[in-house]
């Protein structure tokens, strides 16, 4: 019995030691595993992240040598960054992952590789290696096969480049506004700029002539690429002045034809940034993207994508083809801007701060959009300088601003609403006559040292004469007299009609809250001012009901693309104040007199909206202009400029009115 016991004894024991050295084997492999992995993970991290130093950290130095090639560690790093940097390989991602063991000292490294190139995504299977247990280390072994799979020493990795266009932005007669073409670039040579006191006064030079700090300049040359002969970049010139140490190139960019006149709506493009980058993964470092106006709006139809050929060659055979991709250029966006007129039109602003809009009141298409002052955005596209970008955005008179977009208040242009709504509501008629007395008027005591005031002095008015007077008693007294409740349910078809363009623009308002709540707002309402806030886009919307026979037009900007009409006046309503606007320019009194063209009729109303902050004093005004073709309806303008009254608006835009004929 007891050698039973015993030999269970024993039988125990063996188990016990057995089970143990198994358990010790299984946790040394789980160790080695953890390790190779370790080393798999260390290189193909460093590999996608393109830290081709670090991911030599893991490769084994001594297993580079061998075959065809003769490679050290910086070899490697060298080609590494030749080949994907040829290929302008970005986002590169580590698929499938697998290490599998072969024996004690041996494990295969298995994977697959996703990436952008500069012609397109490109996928690569089958990257193949060991990772083998040298000296007590655990390290990859290196062979080209690892730049792309089946590569030996002696190929080399090719891309045969086509480059996808920019659409181009054009006009309605199909003139360009954007498009890539030639400029002209100043740079500097470094050997030619001399030594010490001769270089100092040269680059002194070149700093007072082309604006750009002896700084800037300075840090220009000392970049690691420049060598005594490169060409270092200073900026965008239109002329070629002779200076030492300078020299002129054409360079490829974005050019806008139009320059400042068109610069505030068509925009800009430079290079991408890194945030650009993250939010537009198909882009590479170096390309260009809209950055404001149009060409930001539209920018998914007008980029390009390049195409080309990514091939693995040995000598100047074709060994292999890794990707081939079809260049696309972008689409030409057509405007229904007419490229003249919108030149025309900013050249009568003259600097001064303003917009232009016109419109073909019959289907909305918008044929000027004129902001000023403005920029020039051919700096832009090769890139700005910052002295020259500082002088456009700390100046005063905003030249990034778009003033089309910008709401103001609309002054007396808006009276000829007013006088369409209560000819409709039966408030007026054309003969309606309002006696008045003196240049103020206020409707009693209750309204305190508040009064209405007007520039003439006519004891009797109707609907005509006030127009042609532009008389704000009149219509604050028509205001009044109509209610804040019909006249606000007049303007509501007004102002729930929205401009569908690739514009950014707030809403028009009627108030702050959307009431006319108090009689002084609602009188001073009636006569453009009150808390009115309408951009010069939607003065020309609202006021194409009067050229249309009480059709409100919505404008578009594309030249494919159609707008709706909506009626929200009568037709004879509209009829009687389009008439009577006619009489604003023939009447000699009126306030458009002079902006009368031989043989033409013209429908105008002029406008001067006051910024005061009490009455009877000194304050900001802006004046406006609204004219339109009353003959054939073939244009309807909105004009304006800011701090100054609308006599200086009809004499700015008489000329730039008679070209439109």
């Amino acid at each position: 019995m007891r050698k039973k016991y015993l030999w269970i004894g024993l039988l125990a024991v063996v188990l016990l030691i057995g089970g143990g050295g198994y358990f010790y084997h299984w946790h040394q492999q789980q160790q080695t595993t953890t390790a190779v992995r370790k080393v798999a993970t260390t290189y193909t991290k460093a590999f996608s992240q393109q830290d081709f130093t670090k991911m030599m950290t893991v490769v084994d130095p001594q297993q580079l040598t061998g075959g065809d090639y003769q490679y050290t560690t910086k070899k490697v790093i060298a080609r590494n960054v030749a080949v994907f940097g040829q290929i302008g390989a970005s986002q590169m991602q580590v698929k499938q992952l697998k290490v599998t063991r072969q024996s004690a000292k041996r494990y295969r490294l298995t994977f697959n590789l996703n990436m952008q190139t500069t012609i397109g995504a490109l996928k690569v299977n089958h990257y193949s290696t060991s990772i083998e247990r040298t000296k007590g280390k655990w390290q990859v072994v290196w062979t080209p096969a690892m730049l792309f799979p089946k590569m030996n020493g002696t190929d080399t990795v090719q891309l045969a480049w086509q480059q996808g266009q920019r659409g181009k932005i054009v006009d309605r007669n199909g003139q360009p506004l954007a498009e890539d073409g030639q400029v002209t670039q100043a740079g500097l040579v470094p050997n030619q700029l001399g030594s010490g006191d001769t270089k100092t006064n040269n680059l002194k030079q070149i700093s007072q002539k082309f604006g750009v700090s002896e700084t800037s300049l300075k840090q220009s040359l000392q970049q690691q690429w420049v060598t005594d002969d490169s060409f270092v970049p200073i900026k965008t010139v239109t002329e070629q002045t002779a200076l030492t140490g300078v020299t002129y190139r054409a360079v490829s960019a974005r050019t806008y034809p139009t320059g400042e006149a068109s610069a505030q709506l068509i925009g800009y493009v430079s290079e991408v940034t890194a945030a650009d980058l993250k939010k537009h993964p198909e882009l590479q470092s170096g390309d260009t993207i809209g950055k404001t106006g149009l060409e930001r709006y539209y920018d998914a139809q007008l980029q390009g994508s390049d195409g080309g050929k990514i091939t693995i060659n040995n000598g100047d055979t074709v060994s292999r083809t890794l990707l081939t991709t079809k260049k696309h250029d972008g689409k030409t966006i057509k405007l229904t801007i007419d490229r003249t007129k919108q030149e025309k039109a900013y050249q009568q602003l003259a600097g001064k701060k303003g917009a232009v809009v016109t419109m073909d009141p019959r289907n909305g298409q918008l044929l000027t959009l004129v902001s000023s002052p403005s920029y020039d955005p051919n700096l832009f596209a090769t890139g700005i300088s910052q002295t020259d970008y500082a002088k456009y955005a700390e100046s005063a008179d905003q030249p990034f601003l778009s003033r089309f977009t910008q709401r103001y208040a609309p002054g007396s242009t808006f009276k000829m609403l007013t006088a369409g709504i209560a000819l409709d509501n039966g408030t007026i008629t054309t003969d309606t006559t309002k006696s008045i007395s003196g240049l103020k008027w206020q409707q009693d005591s209750s309204w305190g040292s508040y009064q209405v005031t007007r520039v003439t002095a006519a004891d009797s008015e109707n609907m005509t004469q006030a127009l042609v007077n532009s008389d704000n008693i009149w219509f604050a007294q028509t205001g009044l007299q109509m209610g804040s409740q019909a006249y606000l349910k007049g303007l509501q078809p007004f102002f729930k009609a929205k401009a569908n363009l690739p514009l950014t623009m707030s809403a028009a308002q009627i108030s702050n809250n959307g009431k006319l709540a108090s009689k002084i707002l609602l009188a001073d309402t009636a006569y453009g001012q009150g808390q009115l806030l309408l951009s010069p886009i939607q003065q020309a919307m609202m006021y194409s009901a009067i050229s249309n026979d009480g059709a409100l037009q919505l404008p578009t900007l594309l030249l494919n693309q159609t707008a709706a009409q909506q009626t929200v006046l009568k037709k004879a309503s509209a009829a009687a104040v389009k008439q009577a606007l006619v009489q604003v320019v023939s009447d000699a009194n009126g306030t458009a007199h002079d902006l009368q063209v031989s043989g033409h009729n013209i429908a105008a109303k002029t406008g001067t909206a006051e910024l005061k902050q009490q009455q009877d004093t000194t304050g900001e005004q802006n004046g406006f202009l609204m004219a339109t073709d009353a003959d054939n309806n073939t244009y309807l303008t909105v004009a304006m400029l800011e701090g100054t009254g609308s006599e200086d608006v009809v004499k700015a835009m008489q000329p730039y009115v008679a070209s439109l004929y």
